[in-house]
């Protein structure tokens, strides 16, 4: 099952549920995994984030290398 369909099927489900506590207990775990996972943004150095602006800006430019030719200076 993809993720989408995952998400989808999720909520079908979420909506058949009539009992609060069971609700609240599943909305207890969803909310607990989502705070875990964070935006790893946030976890990022400045110098890191620059070092992926900068990249951004590189392929917006049309400065860009084919994966395998990347791949291959680092494997």
């Amino acid at each position: 099952m993809t993720t989408i369909e995952l998400k989808s099927d999720l909520h079908l489900l979420i909506d058949r549920i009539s009992d609060n506590s069971v609700l609240e207990a599943y909305h207890t775990l969803l909310k607990r995994e989502v705070k875990e996972v964070g935006d790893f943004w946030d976890e990022l150095s400045n110098a890191q984030k620059e070092d992926i602006k900068a990249g951004i800006d590189d392929l917006k430019a049309g400065r860009k290398k084919p994966l395998a030719e990347v791949m291959n200076k680092y494997l």
